[in-house]
């Protein structure tokens, strides 16, 4: 049972301020100057400071990562969102909480991501034995997301855990950037088994998912349902997509496909709902040829994974479709004049 999320790329994506509740005191506590973290990060405090707002997505993203370095605490992301409670989502987070059953609660949560964040998708996915919750944010634009991946799975673990218990621990746990050397932080927050995987996801035992949520109500489901279905639709009314956002969202299905082993014209379109030939016209909008789209996401991909990841530079080279690290070790020399050893020697996180 899939529904693929929707998708609907904006120019300047934005996220509910609400995600981002309290991070000037979870920065104080480290003992950092808070208002020097925003302010290396370009982030206005006043932007923050009522949940209601919202963020330029990129800049919660960078906020985020900055505030990781300038604490030196590359678990920042996901020590901040273990904590997470409904009141971090807004409407979707009552529309969850007043939900029935565990599984209408992560299927209205996942349908109505979107509410709190552009450019992103949470999609539910009922399997035999198991269920998942797998995010991503949809925007190649926004390349440095390994905090807000981290923040995000361990927000929604939390959001769980208020509805199931403090004990309750995911079955797997996915990163697409790596597992981080096995911290042993991640048993505490993500559980026992996290691997790297193509997405950032939670796998959840399917027993629990027919269970009664504790603070169900009826009245309050529907009435969340209405005033985000409304306001969703208004939004959605208003919004336009630009060239650099279209291309964004492509780059990203690429970016998957190009994991995934297939990255061919008809592979991508299909990942985003478009024939082949709709595609074509997009990107002919675009003013762009789609080989040249492919190469330019095999070339911002490699440096990103080669200078922040922790996968080894055989699995880069097979996840961007080459056969061995010879050919992929001489084209990343040609796109950035180095070769990848020598760009992760030098990279932002070493």
């Amino acid at each position: 049972m899939s529904k693929r999320s929707i998708v609907q790329p904006v120019t300047d994506p934005l996220i509910l301020a609400a995600a981002a509740r309290d991070i000037e005191r979870a920065i104080a506590a480290t003992g950092i100057n808070s208002h020097r973290v925003l302010e290396l990060a370009d982030v206005d405090p006043a932007g923050i400071a009522d949940p209601s707002l919202r963020l330029g997505l990129a800049d919660y993203c960078r906020l985020f990562d900055t505030t990781a370095r300038e604490t030196g605490d590359d678990f920042f992301g996901a020590r901040f969102g273990q904590w997470f409670t409904p009141e971090h989502f807004s409407a979707v987070g009552t529309l969850a909480a007043s939900a029935p059953t565990v599984r209408d609660a992560l299927s209205a949560l996942a349908r109505s991501y979107r509410w709190i964040q552009e450019n992103s998708s949470l999609q539910f996915t009922v399997h035999r034995g198991f269920a998942s919750l797998e995010y991503q944010i949809c925007d190649a634009r926004i390349t440095h997301k390994h905090q807000d991946a981290e923040l995000t799975i361990a927000a929604l673990c939390g959001l769980i855990r208020h509805f199931l218990g403090r004990a309750w621990q995911p079955l797997e746990t996915h990163f697409e950037h790596g597992r981080g050397g096995l911290r042993r932080e991640y048993q505490g927050v993500f559980g026992e088994t996290v691997f790297d995987q193509n997405t950032n996801a939670i796998l959840i035992d399917s027993r629990v998912l027919d269970l009664p949520m504790p603070r169900q109500n009826a009245r309050l489901f529907a009435e969340a349902q209405a005033l985000i279905s409304h306001q969703l639709g208004d939004r959605e009314a208003d919004l336009c997509s630009s060239r650099d956002s279209r291309l964004g969202l492509l780059a990203h299905a690429i970016e998957r496909q190009c994991k995934g082993g297939d990255a061919s014209i008809g592979a991508v379109a299909r990942r985003i709902g478009l024939t082949v030939h709709g595609l074509r016209r997009q990107l002919r909008e675009c003013n762009v040829a789609y080989d040249e789209l492919v190469l330019s996401v095999r070339q911002t991909v490699a440096r990103r994974h080669v200078e922040s990841s922790d996968y080894d530079l055989t699995t880069i080279a097979l996840m961007l479709g080459y056969s061995e690290l010879s050919a992929f070790s001489r084209a990343f020399r040609r796109w950035h004049g180095q070769s990848p050893s020598a760009c992760r020697n030098q990279g932002p996180n070493r």
